[in-house]
């Protein structure tokens, strides 16, 4: 069995529709998308026609998605604090028609567990589904509180493979931001054989970065960050705890 893995889009229109073809093209029997559909950047709409192809398709909720439900909600306030930390992607969003996209997200559990799989999936950590923080150096002690041995993580946009005596805890990396200098990644997991590969996507972002000039040309955040490269700190990391 195969299962493909992908996370934190951020409105990143770009970067997934080079990934998309790529993901179906890996035929996987599952397909688990880790949350943070939204955020950032301004192609939620056009993400959100293409997500819904997707086959087998077992969709979480992310921080930023649980943000965007609370402004549509009405906390008027949120959506002023938000564009102050993370850029204007939600203004634009939420002055358009996107209701089918917010019943889409309620839908959207915090957390999934599959008992064949024997399997936890979050976009955060399984003791903080949408904010807790896995990084490459993180302890992962706390997983053996868990009778899971595959954990599927996101939120940091750090690519990650670790192990911990039967328990095997990925994340797949960013499709919309890639932190670790390297270029939009997903991940591919052959269950038989219980090892992962990371893909990366190359994808254009001279027109991104015009998008972001265009409808946030003050976001120096956005600007710098699509344009990091990858350094000897920041490889993907395949260690214990």
């Amino acid at each position: 069995m195969k299962l493909c893995v992908f996370s934190d889009i951020h409105g990143n229109g770009f970067a997934f529709d080079a990934a998309l073809e790529k993901m179906l093209s890996e035929r996987a029997d599952f397909n688990f998308f880790l949350g943070d559909f939204c955020g950032y950047f301004f192609n939620q709409k056009q993400i959100f026609k293409h997500l819904k192809t997707i086959p087998n398709l077992i969709y979480l909720k992310g921080n930023h998605d649980h943000l965007l439900l609370r402004m549509a909600d009405g906390e008027k306030d949120l959506v002023s604090e938000y564009s102050q930390k993370y850029g204007r992607s939600m203004e634009y969003l939420l002055n358009q028609d996107i209701q089918e996209i917010i019943e889409w997200l309620r839908s959207a559990q915090d957390f999934y567990v599959d008992k064949e799989l024997n399997c936890y999936a979050c976009h955060g950590s399984p003791w903080d589904n949408l904010d807790g923080y896995i990084y490459p150096d993180t302890s992962i002690k706390k997983f053996a509180d868990y009778p899971q041995t595959l954990f599927l993580i996101g939120h940091t946009h750090y690519p990650m493979v670790r192990k911990m005596g039967n328990k095997l805890i990925i994340n797949p990396g960013s499709i919309g931001q890639p932190r670790h200098g390297g270029q939009a990644s997903y991940a591919v997991i052959d269950m038989g054989s219980f090892t992962v590969e990371f893909k990366e996507i190359v994808y254009d972002k001279t027109t991104l970065a015009k998008e972001i000039e265009k409808l946030d040309s003050s976001n120096m955040y956005l600007k710098n960050i699509i344009w990091r490269r990858k350094n000897a700190k920041t490889q993907h990391i395949n260690h214990s705890s």
